[in-house]
């Protein structure tokens, strides 16, 4: 076998300690470190055409993007119309965005649908509202064509609709028909725009306005009655479709039921029963404020007049200025509800208790003596155990 060539030699060199030495002292080129790649997979395409809507610097458009990328397509549609209407995308408007991510399609649509129909400042358009009128966006869209073909569409009927997005159709079709009986819907809009109604009763003071309306009753002080009486707005309009029913709802009613208006549905029942025997007018203020202070105790008990053909004009006087109030007492209005169905009371019964009505004071042993008339009406409860037993 021949020698070694030279280019052995210098690898078997470069193997020895000093070669080795020498290649360590070599001096090592610096490596700049380099930030991996890192692909944000399905939401690259979104951020290219965020960068070509040159809206890719914004960090908070991105972020949303990133944070919700099954909804990208209808976030760039959001920030393109944002940016149309110089909506600028706030630290309250992106958290807003994030709490109502599924609303942002009808927010878009919204738009599209002001731009095209609502003759607002773009300046004072209440972004955040439309979140929560989107939920409603197939009633708050046909409400705006609805007033807009008609030209009844201003800035704030538009911000009305947007406050009760719910109610918003019924609320478009209420003021169509102030026009049509040639109220301005102005008047009630701006009334409906300061007294606040709660959300909650907004459908039943339509319901309400409504029926005023069509009893051509309408007044702009009638809004905040019903306002003021939130709390029985339910009781108010069950009394005030029991006389509309009969063709007795009256403008006093809603001015009389103010002192009480717990007592609403049963002043309309006191109404409707004395006015089938012929002893009020409804249109008599002095004879409707007496019926106001009559509750629950008085109706039952003119019922029972009724039945045995007692309620005239002297026994009604009678329930109407009792001093003594023996008819408002709870344990006299609990005995006189809870009476069997089919009760007849003899007349010597009935004058007896309108006798104890007349009187100008009232003692425990007189109230005892009412209520005592009114429990030997009862059935028996040993009656009603013995026969359940039996069956």
């Amino acid at each position: 076998m021949g020698g070694t060539d030279s280019s052995t030699n210098r690898m078997i060199t470069s193997l020895k300690p000093n070669g080795i030495k020498k290649i360590s002292e070599t001096p090592l080129v610096p490596v700049v470190p380099v930030a991996p790649v890192v692909s944000d997979g399905a939401t690259d395409p979104f951020i290219s055409r965020l960068q070509k809507l040159n809206l890719g610097n914004d960090t908070r458009m991105v972020s949303l993007i990133r944070a919700h990328s099954n909804f990208g397509n209808r976030l760039i549609s959001l920030f393109k119309a944002l940016k149309e209407f110089k909506i600028d995308l706030t630290d309250g408007l992106e958290s807003t965005i994030r709490e109502n991510i599924s609303q942002v399609g009808g927010v878009v649509s919204l738009l599209e649908l002001i731009k095209k129909d609502v003759p607002i400042n773009l300046d004072s358009l209440p972004i955040t509202l439309l979140f929560n009128a989107a939920k409603f966006e197939a009633s708050v869209t046909q409400s705006i064509r609805d007033l807009a073909l008609l030209g009844m569409l201003d800035s704030n009927i538009f911000n009305l609709l947007l406050a009760y997005p719910e109610q918003a159709l019924n609320i478009s079709q209420l003021l169509i028909k102030f026009q049509e009986r040639a109220y301005s819907p102005t008047i009630l809009v701006d009334k409906l725009k300061d007294v606040l109604i709660a959300r909650e009763c907004m459908d039943t003071v339509i319901g309400l306005l409504d029926l005023i309306l069509e009893n051509n009753l309408f007044y702009p002080g009638v809004v905040d009655i019903l306002q003021r009486q939130e709390k029985h707005i339910d009781k108010i309009y069950e009394g005030a479709q029991k006389l509309a029913a009969e063709n007795a709802l009256f403008a006093d009613y809603f001015t009389l039921i103010e002192d009480n208006p717990q007592n609403a549905n049963i002043f309309a029942k006191n109404i409707l029963l004395l006015k089938s025997e012929s002893l009020i007018d409804c249109h008599n203020p002095e004879c409707l404020f007496a019926i106001s202070h009559l509750g629950a105790g008085a109706f039952h008990f003119m019922k029972l007049l009724q039945h045995a053909s007692m309620l005239d004009e002297h026994n009604f006087k009678i329930i109407c200025r009792q001093e003594n109030n023996i008819l408002n007492r709870n344990e006299v209005i609990d005995a006189l509800s809870n009476l069997p169905l089919i009760v007849e009371f003899e007349k010597e019964e009935l004058e007896k208790m309108l006798n104890l009505l007349n009187y100008p004071t009232v003692s425990a042993q007189d109230i005892q003596e009412f209520n005592g008339i009114i429990q030997d009406h009862f059935i028996p409860q040993f009656s009603c155990q013995f026969s359940s037993a039996s069956i």
